[in-house]
């Protein structure tokens, strides 16, 4: 028996609203990272992973669940043909709770920090807010039961109060089944019988009121957004503050020298670029830098390829925009006696570095190899021969810079299906050396590997990888024809000859292979990275050698 049952209720569909803006019909589906909101919500509770079992509540025709990167959980899913309320949907997952065992609802919409578990214990999570026309709102009373206030009534819009965001933790399940059976036997008007349950059990429990360390709301269009945006401030940046009423961010990074080169690079960036740029108000490249600028509410190219989310038709528009911009910024290069030593920096010195950090990382990635047309490479060879590779590929005969992004893979290209136009997000701002100026083939070849060699595939874990006893290394990268498609549309947009597409190829492997210790709390991402990197390495190497 399990000491928890997490229950997660998804039963009633988005609004046709956050449908058309997410891609998603209900809300444990919608993405966020790179990953759906099940995945994130099932990895909060990593803690006791060993103690809970996990029950989504979905209806009939809800998609299933992809589980594969969720190793170690429990989870299982309830199907419902109808249910007349939340509580109604909570209740089906309730059966064969053991004496001891206790319960947590979480909304199929919430992420917060991950909740803490120090037994018996009995917690509403919640959060004070003045739009109390969202959430329910509730009230502590002095001898420790819980009130509803209101249930997203909209009369009491201006007054803060403390509303649910969305996570109950309630001690003593099989009191909670009976106060929640009964709530559904006889509902109180204009409250689900969820809360009328949970009133009702904390008149024989006291339950705390805890504030969240964060809370992601992704049930409401201008929520979502707003919690799209603090999750990517939560994995790179170390402080990000929003302002609402003017639809402004403020970013300031824990890498103040790497941010800094990213503030400068919206500073010197051709004025004719700006167009395709988010609006800056402000920004400072000092001792702290920041920068801000207008909010985008739109998805990233990432986003809509991963989940098939714009028809085939339309990325011949988008790559036709994308090979606009790039040809705007080759307007501005010139001829550089230090181009080809600043390449043999980035291709070659820097490759070689990250290869080394990540084999310190993981000693056993030097025992790890593919085979490409019974050709067998591993990263040992990569490193024996990787001067010779960027040579024979023309890597290092660089002599002309121009201004690139640096960064140019579909997670910081958004772009709005409705308006048609992109948005550049995230420069790196520095190639080899700080500055906007760098090899035009190295933004073509961050694009290749997001639309051909599948980098937003893996970081939103949509494959398989092993290794083989034997070292061996294999991977499934789930695509299909009509992520083929779009390879081909970008292929015939961003290269005008053969041989432009396989420099940008070969550097393509070298993206793969460099980013690997980037990846180190992702042991799995990385095996799939290593697979990738060592394929198009070894069939790039062994093609040139042919000819």
């Amino acid at each position: 028996m399990k000491r928890y049952r997490i229950i997660v209720p998804n039963w009633s569909p988005l609004s046709v609203d956050m449908q058309a803006e997410t891609g998603s019909q209900y809300a444990a589906f919608i993405q966020l990272g790179g990953q759906p909101l099940y995945a994130h919500i099932v990895r909060l509770y990593e803690s006791i992973k060993n103690e809970a079992e996990i029950v989504f509540v979905l209806p009939e025709r809800a998609p299933d669940l992809l589980l594969n990167h969720l190793v170690g959980f429990n989870v299982r899913t309830v199907r419902l043909a109808a249910s007349r309320s939340i509580g109604d949907t909570v209740l089906c997952a309730m059966d064969g709770l053991a004496p001891a065992q206790s319960v947590v609802v979480h909304m199929a919409d919430t992420l917060l920090a991950p909740p803490r578990f120090e037994g018996g214990d009995d917690v509403i999570y919640v959060q004070l807010r003045t739009d109390l026309y969202r959430w329910t709102s509730v009230r502590k009373e002095s001898d420790g039961s819980i009130r509803v206030l209101t249930d997203r009534d909209h009369r009491s819009a201006g007054f803060e109060q403390m509303v649910c965001v969305g996570v109950f933790m309630l001690s003593d399940g099989p009191l909670f089944t009976r106060q929640l059976d009964s709530a559904l036997v006889a509902p109180a008007a204009g409250v689900d019988p969820l809360f009328s349950a949970i009133e009702a059990y904390s008149d024989q429990r006291a339950i705390e009121l805890k504030t969240p360390e964060f809370w992601y709301d992704c049930g409401h269009i201008d929520s979502y957004y707003e919690s799209r945006l603090s999750y990517h401030n939560l994995r790179h940046f170390n402080t990000l503050s929003y302002d609402a009423e003017r639809g402004l961010v403020t970013k300031r990074s824990k890498n103040s020298e790497a941010f800094r080169h990213q503030v400068r690079w919206f500073k010197q960036v051709p004025d004719e670029l700006a167009s395709f740029l988010p609006r800056i108000y402000d920004s400072s490249d000092g001792i702290s830098p920041y920068i801000t600028m207008e909010l985008l509410s739109i998805p990233t190219l990432g986003d809509l390829l991963v989940n098939s989310r714009l028809e085939v038709g339309a990325w011949n528009d988008v790559a036709r925009k994308v090979h606009h911009i790039q040809s705007l910024l080759r307007k501005y290069s010139f001829t550089s006696a230090v181009a080809g030593k600043i390449a043999t920096e980035v291709y070659v010195w820097k490759t070689k570095n990250r290869i080394r950090q990540f084999c310190e990382q993981r000693p056993d990635a030097s025992g790890m190899w593919v085979s490409v047309l019974d050709q067998r490479m591993s990263l040992n060879e990569v490193l024996a021969t990787l001067d010779d590779y960027a040579e024979r590929m023309g890597l290092l005969a660089l002599t002309a810079l121009a201004p690139i992004h640096g960064d140019m893979c579909f997670s910081n290209l958004m772009y709005d299906p409705r308006g048609r136009h992109i948005k550049l997000i995230d420069p790196r701002g520095e190639f080899g050396v700080p500055g906007i100026y760098g090899d035009p083939r190295y933004d073509k070849a961050k694009l290749m590997h997001s639309y051909a060699g599948g980098y937003d595939f893996i970081v939103s874990d949509h494959f398989n990888a092993r290794v083989e006893p034997s070292g061996r290394l294999n991977c499934i990268i789930e695509r299909d024809d009509y992520h083929h498609k779009v390879r081909q549309i970008f292929d015939s947009a961003v290269f005008a000859d053969d041989g432009d597409r396989r420099q940008c190829d070969a550097i393509q492997a070298l993206l793969f292979l460099s980013m690997l210790p980037l990846h180190c709390d992702k042991p799995d991402r990385q095996l799939a990275m290593l697979f990738t990197g060592l394929s198009l390495y070894a069939r790039n190497l062994m093609e040139r050698v042919k000819e």
